[in-house]
């Protein structure tokens, strides 16, 4: 996943207000993309822009 996408994905996921609705915001945007769904991070990631964009970025890397 490139680094803009993954800003993108995290920015928008971000808009939600509940933290643990954002799961379901992101797993949306990921499917838009052409991701398959996998098991989202803990809780405290959605709290932080910047960890959210880094674990997109390390679980979708191209192989």
């Amino acid at each position: 996943m490139s680094r803009t996408l993954a800003i993108e994905i995290a920015t928008k996921t971000m808009t939600v207000i509940n933290p643990a609705n954002r799961g379901l915001r992101m797993a949306d945007l990921l499917e838009k993309h052409g991701f398959k769904r996998v098991q989202e991070p803990e809780l405290d990631v959605f709290g932080d822009q910047a960890r959210l964009v880094s674990w997109l970025r390390d679980t979708f890397k191209a192989s």
